[in-house]
């Protein structure tokens, strides 16, 4: 029986799923789910690279005499670079790294935000691949220097398997480096900010085969002779690829996980100056569609909430816990702003900077902290209900639907 290995790499953990087709019905089998974390290094906050390409691996040799094919996806923005020697010069770093701040605030300097944004499409956030880019070009020019080549992460795990280096156009067009109507690297911006446009792969298509496992870089891999498909790799163009949303134009998708992205489908990317001020963004979907949506700090909040009351408790609040503090929390009690910058990167203490924010606009922090998870949910959800409105008059529709997908979906008290 033909069966598929799909690796999907999310920013809290991965997972390998089998799927095949028996008696006319797809079977999904989970085979392989890690934790993994963001480890600092020399005061950088990296991925813990080897350790995922390793059990990757480990999931290929376990299961090698089954599978036909791989595809990868993984989360967007973050990179590798490989020297001339095509080995990475370092550990790929997490976008919850601080210091890309560094590289906005070169290219504010340069050019109008506005402007970045009408020629890539991208929302305007420090996270982004840009950014990132250009702080190491500034923090670390030794690191930069080596640089031959860039590879986006799962363009970078598709290269391990195969050794052979592309970028796939849904990750691509996450970078901030993007030309959105031309389907590659915008060169105006790469030679406008001074970045080698040779270091950025060629573009390749969805659904195309990278190549195969035989001429891995991982010599375990080489006596296997299974194709590599580059999928639609951004995980959220595959994830809303699935929902009504890709065949309605009046249906949102919801994707909820560590970050929430809620949006739809166009016929051509929204450059417009509400959408600029809106924080909306654009990439490329599955088979080219254009994804118009938001990127909302999502369940991020409740996992750093829940990590840190555990350390004061000595274990994790479980879901069903957590939604009976929800449960007997008064409504309204307080509000945050999950897209406020404090609430997207790495923290050291949730509480505090959720009553910080609450002291800095007039609220009054809880004495009880189990009651900020009702304080999320609320703020989540109310934030959600503020961008539908937005995005009917943006777009002159009215979307009386959303389809959710992800960890959020499975949560009754969400929904």
């Amino acid at each position: 029986m033909k069966k598929v290995l799909a690796i999907d790499m999310g920013a809290t953990s991965i997972r390998g799923i089998l799927g095949y087709i028996e008696n006319g019905i797809l079977q999904l089998d989970e085979v392989m789910r890690i934790n993994h974390k963001i480890v600092e290094v020399d005061g950088r906050k990296h991925w813990e690279w080897d350790r995922l390409i390793s059990e990757i691996e480990k999931t290929i040799i376990n299961y090698h005499e089954e599978i036909v094919s791989i595809g990868v996806d993984t989360w967007g923005v973050d990179f590798g670079l490989l020297n001339e020697n095509e080995e990475l010069v370092q550990a790929p770093l997490s976008y919850r790294d601080e210091q890309s701040q560094k590289g906005f605030e070169y290219v504010e300097k340069q050019m109008p935000l506005s402007e970045l944004f009408y020629k890539t499409g991208n929302q305007i956030l420090s996270i982004n691949s840009l950014f990132q880019l250009i702080a190491i070009r500034q923090l670390q020019p030794q690191i930069y220097h080596q640089a031959k080549s860039l590879l986006m992460m799962p363009d970078l795990v598709n290269y391990y398997l195969t050794g052979v280096k592309k970028g796939e156009k849904t990750i691509c067009s996450t970078t901030q480096m993007f030309d959105l109507g031309l389907g590659d690297w915008n060169q105006g911006i790469l030679e406008r900010l001074e970045l080698p446009m040779e270091i950025l792969p060629k573009i390749i298509e969805n659904r195309t085969v990278v190549g195969t496992t035989k001429n891995s870089l991982l010599p375990n891999l080489r006596e296997f002779d299974c194709n590599v498909i580059s999928v639609a790799s951004h995980d959220t163009a595959s994830a809303v690829a699935l929902t009504e949303a890709y065949r309605d134009p009046n249906v949102l998708f919801l994707s909820s996980g560590t970050w929430s992205l809620l949006g739809c489908f166009t016929e051509a990317p929204v450059l417009t100056k509400e959408a600029f001020d809106l924080s909306l963004t654009n990439e490329t979907g599955y088979n080219g569609r254009n994804m118009c949506f938001q990127n909302i700090t999502g369940l991020y909040l409740i996992e750093k909430l829940r990590h840190e009351l555990e350390m004061e408790k000595g274990r994790a609040h479980n879901f069903d816990e957590i939604t009976e503090f929800v449960q007997q929390t008064p409504a309204f009690v307080g509000f945050i702003d999950p897209m406020d910058g404090r609430f997207g990167m790495e923290t050291d203490s949730m509480v505090r900077d959720i009553e910080e924010y609450f002291l800095e606009t007039g609220q009054s922090p809880r004495e009880c902290k189990t009651d900020y998870y009702r304080v999320i949910y609320e703020s989540m959800v109310l934030g959600y209900c503020e961008l539908v409105d937005l995005l009917n008059g943006i777009l002159g529709r009215s979307f009386k639907r959303i389809h959710v997908i992800g960890g959020g979906s499975r949560s009754d008290l969400l929904m």
